[in-house]
């Protein structure tokens, strides 16, 4: 005769039933990956981090294009919140995160994010360089859907002029350190209003006596690097 300690089973079947609850608790296709943003200017704070993922059809934003009212809000004032909100009503938006503050000059910092869906799944990354009028770092990559766990990718990330603000360098028109000036306008000003690759500043050094900016705050591009871990 086959004797069944109850006890023992009990505690198998409550094994058991923790498992299945774990099992249902988390997806066994998520994803996760770690985000480093790192400044290469000499003297460009950057804004917090924006770090969006998204099938192809979503786009940040396009060359020669207007910039959206959201991306507008990043450009000149440093906020990320519009254009994180923008994006999660996107119908190919699937996950969304933000730094939690300003990325000094040769500083890094990591965002970790997960998904649980990686078909088609593309990484966009935006931050103002907060000492000008309407200048941001912005890319956006289809790699990450490629790497596998404990695999990686590096990229520059160029640096754009949003079009919306007229890049003076006059005082109080700049939010960063160097002025502690405006930020965001829903008026604009800019002599062309289309996003375009950013020609950098010109500075009082250079001649524009009227502008707040000096020569280490001018930059080349890329103004940052961007690096894509896969963890899990």
């Amino acid at each position: 005769m086959k004797i069944i300690n109850m006890n023992t089973s009990l505690a198998w079947s409550a094994i058991l039933s923790s498992l299945i609850l774990s099992a249902c608790g988390s997806s066994i296709d998520e994803k996760e990956y770690k985000v480093t943003l790192t400044n290469v200017t000499a003297n460009q704070p950057l804004s917090p981090a924006t770090v969006i993922l998204h099938k192809s059809a979503y786009r940040l934003f396009q060359p020669g294009q207007v910039a959206s009212v959201a991306l507008e809000h990043l450009a000149e004032g440093g906020s990320n919140q519009e254009l994180l909100d923008d994006a999660s009503g996107d119908a190919a938006f699937l996950e969304s995160a933000s730094g939690t503050g300003v990325i000094p000059p040769g500083a890094s910092e990591t965002i970790n994010i997960k998904v649980d869906d990686t078909e088609d799944l593309n990484i966009s990354v935006a931050t103002m360089l907060v000492n000008t009028n309407d200048a941001f770092a912005a890319k956006s990559s289809n790699e990450i859907a490629n790497l596998k766990k404990g695999e990686s990718f590096s990229m520059r990330v160029p640096v754009w002029d949003a079009g919306t603000e007229a890049n003076t360098e006059a005082s109080d028109s700049i939010p960063g350190p160097v002025d502690g000036g405006e930020g965001f306008n829903a008026s604009r000003s800019g002599d062309a209003n289309f996003v375009a690759i950013h020609q950098g500043v010109v500075t009082n050094a250079d001649g524009l006596i009227t502008s707040i900016l000096d020569e280490s705050h001018r930059f080349n591009n890329p103004g940052a690097l961007l690096r894509v871990e896969r963890v899990k």
